[in-house]
């Protein structure tokens, strides 16, 4: 009888432990703006492109790898644009384009995450840009979670490269179109880690 009551007190003591599945919570994260670059590019008189970066990133990311979901939020300061060309750096901030005075912000929030076979493959949500929000998609080249080592300081990072596109005209950006391209292209690397977590 000892023993049927001592097994079943173990059995009881197992089932109400909780799995390790069932208390995952999803893990914030911190955008490190040290190794996130979001570019864009466009035609020039469908010969050239015209590219450019914003220098100046933040962003909140809730995870769940367990589950693959999550959420999203980016601000881009309009401002910090940087074609390597001053005089058109000012073009793109001025009410021609970027108006950064009135937008001083383009802001990307997804609460979509895609998955085939495990693989995150593509993050579906809305950006806002020059006042008008529209749904954007970006395709994963690329994600992984997990452990680096840099510096000699350990630290869980989560990381990849996206690629979208969008028509500028679509948020009421039509300065110089057709003659600069109304398809602009982004290229979007991001890392980042749970947050407080400190970044070399």
């Amino acid at each position: 009888m000892g023993n049927v009551s001592t097994m079943a007190r173990t059995l009881a003591l197992l089932l109400a432990m909780p799995t390790a599945a069932a208390t995952a919570a999803p893990t914030a994260y911190t955008v490190d703006p040290t190794h996130t670059s979001v570019y864009f590019a466009t035609s020039h008189f469908e010969r050239t492109s015209v590219r450019g970066r914003f220098g100046k990133i933040e962003g909140r990311i809730v995870y769940d790898p367990d589950t693959g979901t999550g959420a999203i939020d980016f601000t881009v300061d309009t401002g910090s644009v940087d074609t390597g060309n001053r005089s058109l750096d000012g073009v793109l901030r001025s009410a021609q384009f970027f108006d950064s005075a009135t937008f001083p912000v383009v802001r990307l929030r997804a609460n979509h995450f895609v998955a085939e076979g495990g693989k995150l493959v593509a993050v579906e949500g809305e950006l806002e840009l020059h006042g008008v929000t529209h749904p954007l998609r970006l395709e994963a080249d690329r994600f992984s979670c997990g452990e680096i080592v840099l510096f000699g300081v350990r630290r869980n990072v989560c990381g990849g490269d996206f690629h979208g596109s969008l028509p500028r005209s679509a948020f009421g950006m039509t300065r110089f179109l057709p003659e600069v391209g109304d398809l602009v292209t982004l290229q979007i690397s991001v890392e980042a880690s749970p947050a407080g977590a400190a970044a070399p």
